[in-house]
Order: C-alpha cells, then sequence, then structure tokens
C-alpha cells in the first residue's frame, strides 16, 4: 500500500543555481521517487530559468514567478501548483540549500500511517558537519515522546526544509501566507494545523537532509553583519506577533512584545557592534506593525 502512495516534490530557488543542481540531483537520486516535481523560481536574476528550461525531465515542471515574492509567495505558487495541475496524495517542499539523503523522502513514507489526524511530516534536519541544524529545530509538543518507539518525534511547528503534507490537509488549511514574504511562514503554517486544526506533526528522526546554510547559528538581530539583511527583521519580528496572536495566548503575545519592543531594542543598542539605533527601531517598527498585521489567509479550492 506504501508505495502506491504518490509524492510532488516543491523546491523554491532565488539566485542559487549551484546549490539548486545539487538539490535536483538528490530529488532525482530518492529512493522513493517524486510524481511531479515543481521549481518555483522566484524570479531570479542569475542563469536559474535558462537552466530549468534545458532540463530534459517529464517529471519536472519549472515555474517562473514575474517578481520575487520570498520564500513565503513560493511556497504559496508551488503548493498551488501541487493542488491545481496534479493529483499526488502528498506535497514535499523544501528550499534550494536542502540537499535530501536518498533515503529520506522514503522514511516519511514509511511513516505516513502512524496517525489517523495526520497533519505533517519533517525530516530531521542537519548543517553541513552533520551537527543539528540550528535554524530548524522543530518545536517539541508537550507529549513529543508519545510516538517514540516509532522512530518519530511529536512536534507543533517545523521549518519548510523538508516537510510534506497529505493534500487533504492543504484543503482543509489552506496555503502559506504570501505576505509573511520570509521568516515565520512556515511557523505560522504549520501551528495553523496543529494549533487551529489539531492535527498531528512528526519529525521522522531517520529522514535527513543537510540544510548548506552559511553558518549554523539562528537569525540574530543583534549580531547580524549585513545591513543590507537587518531592514528584514522588521518581517521576522511582525510575523512572530502575527502568529502568536492567531495561535497562541494573550500572555504569549505580551510577553514576545516585550521582548521584541523594548528588551532587544535596548540590547540592540548596548550591544550591537554598529547601526545601534536602526536596528532597535527595525525591532520597534515590525513588532508594532505585528499588532496590526492582518494578512489574508488563501483557501484550496478543490
Amino acid at each position: 500500500m506504501e508505495n502506491k502512495k504518490s509524492v510532488d516534490c516543491v523546491v523554491v530557488t532565488y539566485n542559487r543555481l549551484d546549490l539548486l543542481k545539487e538539490c535536483v540531483q538528490a530529488i532525482e537520486k530518492q529512493t522513493y521517487p517524486v510524481s511531479n516535481f515543481f521549481i518555483i523560481d522566484n524570479c531570479s536574476t542569475d542563469n536559474t530559468w535558462n537552466y530549468l528550461k534545458s532540463i530534459r525531465n517529464e517529471k519536472i515542471i519549472p515555474i517562473h514567478l514575474d517578481k520575487n515574492l520570498g520564500g513565503a509567495g513560493g511556497f504559496n505558487a508551488g503548493m498551488k501548483a501541487f493542488i491545481n495541475k496534479s493529483t499526488s496524495d502528498y506535497v514535499w517542499i523544501m528550499d534550494d540549500d536542502t540537499i535530501p539523503s536518498f533515503t529520506a523522502l522514503e522514511k516519511m513514507i514509511k511513516k505516513s500511517n502512524v496517525s489517523p489526524k495526520l497533519g505533517f511530516l519533517c525530516s530531521n534536519v542537519r548543517w553541513k558537519d552533520k551537527s543539528v541544524a540550528v535554524m530548524n529545530i522543530p518545536s517539541p509538543s508537550k507529549n513529543w515522546n508519545e510516538y517514540s518507539e516509532y522512530g518519530i518525534t511529536k512536534v507543533n511547528s517545523a521549518s519548510f526544509v523538508s516537510i510534506m503534507f497529505p493534500r487533504d490537509v492543504v484543503y482543509k488549511v489552506g496555503y502559506p501566507i504570501t505576505d509573511f514574504f520570509i521568516w515565520g511562514d512556515d511557523v505560522e503554517y504549520t501551528l495553523r494545523i496543529t494549533h487551529d486544526y489539531s492535527l498531528d506533526g512528526f519529525m521522522v528522526n531517520d529522514s535527513l537532509v543537510e540544510h548548506k546554510i552559511k553558518n549554523n547559528i539562528a537569525t540574530d538581530l543583534i549580531q547580524e553583519e549585513s545591513l543590507g539583511r537587518i531592514k528584514r527583521y522588521y518581517l521576522a519580528q511582525r510575523n512572530t506577533i502575527f502568529y502568536l496572536k492567531k495561535h497562541s495566548n494573550k500572555k504569549e503575545v505580551f510577553k514576545a512584545t516585550i521582548r521584541q519592543g523594548i528588551k532587544l531594542p535596548v540590547n540592540a543598542v548596548l550591544k550591537s557592534k554598529n547601526h545601534k539605533v536602526y536596528r532597535a527601531w527595525v525591532s520597534i517598527k515590525g513588532t508594532v506593525a505585528g499588532l496590526f498585521f492582518k494578512p489574508k489567509i488563501e483557501k484550496a479550492e478543490k
């Protein structure tokens, strides 16, 4: 029965052609083959689109976006392609810097019957040196070890670095929020599944993928070295407040508002090497914006 389950893959890419090629090769070598492979080009300015057009593989379906919609918009477009252009049972999504082990998908499929309320299955994400990828540690459930004898860990939320959703779950909960652009779209979406719809999320412990990010560190506004990236933390702060409003309680929203709107700005001024006031302002501005942020959640139409 397991071998009859069809899985589509969605990869979102932007200006990382070498990593994309490595990701594509890893998908093509999976021991459990994908049915369709949607590659969403987020309006790359390098040679990505020419490469995608040159691929001679009928499973690979490249989709070019007219503008860069960020990871959130890219995954939104990819999951729409899965719903509208395919009839497969599951969608497996990841960034272009994700390199799955050859058995990553097979390991997840083997656990797909573990719960009648399955919301998602995610991989065990490692960095280049095989250590745990700090950015991609799922949030464990209170009863995280309930299914430990099956080699899986129960989680509340997870990243979009190798995660698989059943088709009926996408119909039920809708699509990722394009307006997030980057950061937090994956947490919001998986919390929507586990919190709002009371479905189960699991990390499959032996489904291994490598996340080829430059440094194995969490996002940190105070330590951020790139001036161009500092402004993006506005989105992180805004999106965090929004998903806590939607999927948590007033106490957690209050704590996050104090942390992001007061404590972090103060620490930015005291501890940052440069652009101190700018960092503080970005955090305050994003936090306040999150209190009033009301993005559209699109439903998947059958």
